[in-house]
């Protein structure tokens, strides 16, 4: 039994998972500037004037912003979810011909042996079933960011993989309207939509360095409603590893 090559696919996806937890966190601490910007136009203050009578500074995205963020998210949660596929099918071949197998969940510890994936990973390897019965127990009233890598890749729950973005502030804008200035704004708003920050009757001018602060959380209705995306992905990730450490250390004790 080579543990060190059964355990290197897992351990890859799960580094894959942490590049694209990573990705998220660079493009949105500050929002990347790729995806919106500060625009300084023209303003009706009523519709039928013939011509602005003020300006408008306002945010303004460039594409939809959830649908940026939307499939990387979905990629670190299935790299998180095939790194447990992966070690499943590479041990199953240490005590028998290849077989497709799936690491085996289900939503009450109770319920796991009759699950649709645990007889068969029982009767291609019964002790790492037995393991994962005793000791994984990867099911949501007993392990909840392990059961979440499998409950949030089911093509039925799509839409939590649709976070929620807020813009919450703008800093370094460096704006002036007249004798006024403004450094940063505070605010609360969908990043999707257009968000107007400053009205003036005189021009606006403002700089370049500014930068924008989102928070991003899961849905309504979501596993995690309302929590932080990013914190949960890395709990999860952390979750997978320390798994995989334990199924590891499984195969250790067996090869003796």
């Amino acid at each position: 039994m080579n543990i060190n090559t059964i355990m290197k696919g897992p351990r890859l996806k799960v580094r894959r998972a942490d590049s694209h937890i990573a990705a998220i966190a660079r493009e949105a601490f500050p929002l990347s500037k790729d995806l919106y910007e500060i625009t300084n136009g023209p303003n009706r203050s009523a519709a039928p004037l013939a011509r602005p009578d003020g300006f408008y500074l306002t945010y303004r995205p460039k594409e939809p912003i959830t649908d940026h963020f939307c499939p990387i998210i979905g990629d670190a949660v299935n790299n998180l979810r095939e790194s447990l596929d992966l070690w499943m099918n590479a041990a199953a071949k240490v005590v028998g011909p290849p077989k497709k197998l799936h690491f085996p969940f289900s939503k009450e510890w109770k319920d796991l042996k009759a699950s649709p994936n645990y007889p068969k990973v029982y009767k291609a390897f019964p002790d790492a079933a037995d393991f994962i019965f005793n000791d994984i127990k990867p099911c949501r009233d007993t392990n909840l960011y392990l059961w979440a890598a499998t409950s949030l890749c089911n093509d039925n729950k799509h839409n939590d993989f649709l976070p929620i973005i807020t813009v919450t502030n703008i800093e370094n804008i460096n704006a002036k309207f007249g004798q006024n200035s403004l450094q940063s704004v505070s605010m609360g708003g969908d990043a999707n939509r257009e968000i107007k920050m400053i009205r003036s009757r005189t021009l606006i001018s403002v700089q370049n360095n500014f930068n924008t602060t989102v928070e991003i959380s899961f849905p309504k209705g979501a596993i995690f409603e309302n929590e932080p995306v990013i914190p949960t992905l890395k709990k999860m990730s952390e979750v997978v590893t320390e798994t995989l450490d334990a199924l590891e250390r499984f195969l250790e004790l067996r090869a003796k």
